[in-house]
C-alpha cells in the first residue's frame, strides 16, 4: 500500500499495472480490497488504482464520527487525485463511492474518459432516519454494517461464506475503526438533500461513454435506482446481473470484470489510447 496526505489525514492506495488509468472507488463496509479481483482483469492493459477512504481499509481512521461527511469525503478524494496527477482516467464507482466520486466527475468531465457505476447512486436515498442511539450502538458496538447489511444485500450467484463474511467484519475490529460506516450510515439521514444537489448535474456526463452493472437480487439498494441510472444516463450501457447483490465485484468479478474490459475496448480509439 502506498500512503499520502490529503485535508482529513492520511489515505492509502494500492496500483499495479501500467496504461491509461483506471481508478476504482469502493464503499461501505468495504475497502479497496473489494476491487482485487477485477483489477486482475484490468491491470495487463492498464493502470489501476484504489484508493482506501478515510476511515476505511488501511487508510487513517478520524476517531470523531461528525467528521464523516460526504463534502469531506469528495475533498479528500480530491486532494488524493489531484496529487496523482494522472491526466484523463476510467472511473469506475460502487456504492458510497458514487456520492464520493461522480461530484468531482461533474466539476471536470473532460477529465473522465469513461464511468462505470455499480450498485451506486446520487440522489436521496430516501432512507429511514437511523441518527438515534440505538443505531449508532448497533453500528459502533455491534458492527451492523458489515456483520448484518452484508448478509442482508448479498445475492445468490456466489455464497457468503462464513470466511468471506469474516473478512468485512475484520476490517472494522472495534468501536474505533467504525466511525466511517456509521458516518454514511448517517448521511442518508442528513446529506440526502446534499445528494440531490450533486445529482442535477449528471446531465454533464452525458457525453460520457457509460456502464452501468446492476446486481439485482441487492435488497438493500434495490433496483429502482437502476431505473434513475437509465433516466440519468440514457445513452449508458446497462449489464443486469439477475441473482448477484450489491457485491458484484465479488460476487460476480469475472463478469464485471469482462464487461468493464469490453466497455474500455469499445471507447473510441482518440479516448482509449490518451495518456
Amino acid at each position: 500500500m502506498k500512503r499520502l496526505k490529503v485535508p482529513g489525514g492520511e489515505m492509502a492506495w494500492w496500483e499495479e499495472g501500467q496504461g491509461t488509468p483506471v481508478v476504482l472507488v469502493h464503499g461501505t463496509p468495504s475497502s479497496s480490497r473489494e476491487w482485487r479481483e477485477v483489477a486482475r482483469q484490468l491491470a495487463p492493459s492498464y493502470r489501476v488504482l484504489a484508493p482506501d477512504h478515510l476511515g476505511f481499509g488501511d487508510s487513517e481512521r478520524p476517531g470523531d464520527w461528525r467528521t464523516y461527511s460526504l463534502p469531506w469525503h469528495v475533498e479528500n478524494l480530491r486532494s488524493w487525485l489531484e496529487q496523482q496527477a494522472l491526466g484523463p482516467f476510467h472511473l469506475v464507482v460502487h456504492d458510497f463511492g458514487g456520492p464520493i466520486a461522480l461530484p468531482l466527475a461533474i466539476a471536470a468531465p473532460e477529465r473522465v474518459l469513461s464511468l462505470t457505476v455499480v450498485q451506486s447512486w446520487l440522489w436521496d436515498l430516501k432512507g429511514p432516519n437511523v441518527d438515534n442511539a440505538l443505531m449508532r450502538w448497533l453500528y459502533l458496538s455491534w458492527n451492523f454494517s458489515a456483520r448484518t447489511l452484508v448478509k442482508m444485500s448479498w445475492g445468490r450467484r456466489t455464497k457468503l461464506t462464513r470466511e468471506l463474511h469474516q473478512s468485512f467484519m475484520s476490517r472494522f475490529p472495534d468501536r474505533a475503526s467504525r466511525m466511517g460506516t456509521w458516518g454514511f450510515a448517517r448521511s442518508i439521514s442528513h446529506e440526502g438533500p446534499w445528494m440531490e444537489e450533486q445529482g442535477q448535474g449528471l446531465g454533464r456526463l452525458a457525453d460520457v461513454p457509460a456502464l452501468v452493472v446492476w446486481g439485482r437480487a441487492d435488497k438493500v439498494v434495490k433496483p429502482e435506482h437502476l431505473s434513475r441510472w437509465r433516466q440519468a444516463l440514457p445513452r449508458a450501457r446497462v449489464l443486469e446481473l439477475e441473482d448477484v447483490g450489491h457485491f458484484p465485484q465479488l460476487e460476480a468479478s469475472d463478469a464485471l470484470g469482462a464487461a468493464l474490459l469490453e466497455h474500455l475496448r469499445l471507447l473510441p480509439r482518440s479516448a482509449r489510447d490518451r495518456p
